[in-house]
């Protein structure tokens, strides 16, 4: 029916890669476990260690020949809709899926505080501030538990130590100790430090790094600084395995989208697709790839005539209603802050077109970036199971 790649909640995504982890740690989970990695075989191990490479994907690290990582590769798995870190990365710190936890892309129309709200830093779209200060507490936004309430063993969260501040870390990694590091090479000193430290308890030990997601977004996704950076990356978890051998540890390796290049000439402003922002009751939300289309409702079929004329070569189109029937945000029971956040129509690009509104985005006309994701082709939806025993 689709002509792209949809997640596979039902046993293949990252979603039941942390229902294996949880049903280990004794706390049931509402997916099933992952097909590839039962949570019975993580079951014998003391700690569990869940690297999170920002933007690895799965046909990214097949090219990668003689690696460390891909002689480890265990299976490929789909990432979220949308194949970006507020949707996907916010898995592995609560569990769920969209369709649970309500994020629908880095900006969403944010009717508790009343407008266009940057997720991740929790900022306006207009501002820098965030907006606990401005007294909209983050949990009016999140209503969902952390994955590790619940857990009976110790569990840590390592990050980067300016995202380690933000509201959003610390609401969804509550339950956990953050451990704040200043670069990824102090992150795997933090892991084998941790790694081989004792304790009377099991330990999930969940290490997240964004440096390759960075990188990619300005320079490409095979150029010679990414490529750098990966063998760097690579080396850091080979020694960080060699240096945990015995500690009676598995480490799991993934990520929670891979990305497609793009060029200037594939980059479209809303400004420049003639009766499109007259046809919108609010600017663009969502993501370049993926984009939520608030419809004023006298110009509905205005808005269809330009998707199915104008926008035909550049996207397809679809009513809310459809992606969420049909599963691209999760299984089970919908969080109703979902249907206020999903766009009234929602486009996903073709090829590596993207589609960006100078409100959000206008930096980018100076900066231009030269790598995508957020949308559904197989580069960006598909990432790497990487696992490593270390007995």
């Amino acid at each position: 029916m689709y002509e792209f790649i949809k997640p596979n909640y039902k046993d293949n995504n990252i979603v039941n890669l942390m229902s294996s982890i949880s049903n280990s740690f004794w706390k049931k989970h509402e997916y099933n476990t992952l097909k590839s990695l039962g949570s019975e075989e993580l079951d014998s191990f003391e700690n569990i260690v869940l690297i999170v490479v920002d933007w690895l994907g799965y046909n990214y690290l097949k090219r990668q020949e003689n690696s460390f990582l891909l002689k480890n590769l265990d299976s490929k798995l789909t990432s979220t809709f949308l194949s970006t870190t507020p949707c996907a990365n916010t898995v592995f710190q609560t569990g769920y899926p969209p369709q649970q936890h309500g994020l629908t892309g880095w900006t969403a129309n944010i009717k508790e505080v009343g407008g266009i709200t940057r997720i991740l830093p929790y900022t306006s779209i207009s501002g820098e501030e965030t907006l606990s200060n401005t007294g909209f507490n983050i949990n009016k936004i999140m209503d969902i538990d952390s994955l590790h309430n619940g857990f009976n063993w110790k569990c840590f969260t390592i990050i980067e130590e300016k995202k380690s501040k933000r509201d959003f870390i610390k609401y969804v990694a509550k339950e956990t100790k953050i451990i704040a590091a200043k670069t990824y090479k102090d992150i795997f000193i933090e892991l084998k430090e941790l790694i081989k430290s004792k304790s009377k308890e099991r330990r999930f030990i969940h290490a997240y790094m964004d440096e390759f997601d960075s990188i990619q977004h300005f320079n490409g996704v095979n150029c010679d600084k990414t490529n750098l950076l990966f063998k760097d990356i690579d080396r850091e978890i080979q020694a960080l395995a060699e240096s945990a051998k015995g500690t009676n540890t598995k480490l799991i390796v993934v990520s929670d989208h891979g990305m497609i290049d793009h060029t200037k000439e594939s980059q479209l402003w809303l400004k420049d697709i003639p009766g499109l922002e007259e046809c919108l009751t609010i600017p663009i939300t969502g993501e370049p790839r993926v984009v939520d289309c608030f419809v004023r409702p006298r110009k509905v079929k205005d808005f269809k005539k330009i998707m199915e004329t104008t926008m035909s070569k550049y996207c397809w189109y679809f009513p809310w209603e459809q992606l969420i029937n049909d599963n691209f945000y999760g299984l089970g029971e919908v969080n109703k802050k979902l249907f206020d956040r999903v766009g009234d129509y929602v486009l996903i690009m073709k090829d590596n077109y993207v589609l960006r509104d100078t409100l959000e985005a206008y930096v980018w006309e100076v900066i231009p970036q030269k790598a995508a994701h957020w949308a559904c082709s197989d580069d960006e939806m598909l990432v790497p199971l990487v696992i490593i025993d270390c007995n």
